[in-house]
């Protein structure tokens, strides 16, 4: 893999820009190349592109992303088609209470635990199934930077919840492959 754009998409409180901002610091420090290569809303869902590479970033957003981390229903309804063939998407099996409409996809529905007093927390346990699913930074690295920018325990839980989640999935494939 030379480069990777991953989006994120949620809606506006979901806190999807810190989760982009949190993987582009976390994958710097694991040594890749990272930079959030586009931002905006669409109504009331807010999406950001991260770049990831092992060389300098040369490619700019045209081109579809490979992942994408989807928090809203509104989010998947507005950006899961946007993601490139043979992809993968995380999508919050909270909000989105539907089917994966695309079948040429990798598709993980994260379970995410009820947080209406800070709906940042169902991105955060989005984001730890994306760590635990890739190489990009460890969940240790991820961990540091969140831990460095959240006050309480509550954002390290709702991570370590995604990557739990996403350690005993793989646990359980592999124990029905045996």
């Amino acid at each position: 893999m030379m480069e990777t754009l991953i989006l994120f998409a949620g809606d506006s409180n979901q806190g999807i820009l810190y989760a982009g901002q949190a993987l582009i610091e976390a994958a710097i420090e694991a040594g890749w190349h990272a930079a959030c290569v586009d931002s905006g809303r669409q109504g009331d869902v807010e999406h950001c592109i991260i770049m990831l590479s092992r060389k300098p970033l040369q490619r700019g957003p045209a081109a579809m992303p490979e992942v994408g981390l989807l928090a809203s229903l509104s989010a998947a309804d507005a950006f899961e088609r946007t993601i490139e063939p043979g992809g993968l998407l995380v999508l919050n099996a909270r909000e989105i209470r539907r089917p994966a409409l695309r079948r040429d996809v990798d598709v993980v529905m994260v379970p995410v635990a009820e947080t209406p007093e800070d709906p940042s927390l169902a991105t955060l346990t989005l984001l730890g199934a994306l760590v635990a699913l890739t190489d990009w930074a460890s969940l240790d690295e991820v961990m540091r930077v969140v831990r460095k920018s959240c006050v309480g325990d509550a954002a390290c839980k709702a991570f370590q919840r995604g990557a739990f989640f996403v350690e005993e999935m793989l646990t359980s494939a592999s124990a029905e492959a045996a």
